[in-house]
């Protein structure tokens, strides 16, 4: 009785793995991802944000944060020494990390924050991003996920449509 029930949790999960795989010619052969101006799926292009630079930061800060299975690594030598230099103002970079939820697989997200002024001297946030399996050659599609909840959860934070 004990196999039966081993079996169908087994089957259940390698079915819900299956079920969640989007692109079965990429999530095979690919372990990374990055939003891009031009992807077919509007979830994975890049985002522009109409707030400043640091309060998008913050809200990624916020969100990671308070998301189970994702975590703000601290920056390394050369980003803190970047950040603080001032005329790096406009730029900023994060390092996420992101655990699958059974098998605790990490995945590490890059996070660029660009701030830029439009044409009418209004501020905006161009985010760039990428995820990659720290092991492994195929991702099963889970750094595509990362980034479409990277940027649902910034959405959602900053109160933005979509």
């Amino acid at each position: 009785m004990l196999g039966y029930l081993a079996a169908g949790i087994g089957i259940a999960m390698i079915g819900k793995t299956l079920w969640m795989i989007d692109d079965w010619s990429r999530d095979w052969s690919s372990n990374q991802a990055s939003l891009s101006s031009g992807h077919p799926d509007p979830d994975l292009r890049l985002l522009e944000i109409q707030r400043p630079l640091e309060d998008v930061e913050q809200a990624i800060i916020d969100w990671a944060g308070g998301e189970s299975n994702w975590a703000v690594e601290p920056p390394s030598d050369s980003e803190a020494t970047n950040q603080a230099d001032p005329s790096m103002n406009s730029l900023r970079r994060l390092h996420l990390t992101h655990s699958t939820s059974v098998f605790r697989f990490v995945d590490d997200v890059h996070v660029e924050l660009q701030q830029q002024t439009t044409g009418s001297g209004d501020v905006q946030t161009l985010l760039h991003a990428g995820s990659r399996s720290r092991i492994g050659k195929g991702d099963l599609g889970q750094n595509p996920r990362n980034l479409k909840m990277l940027r649902r959860g910034i959405k959602q934070k900053l109160g933005l449509g979509g």
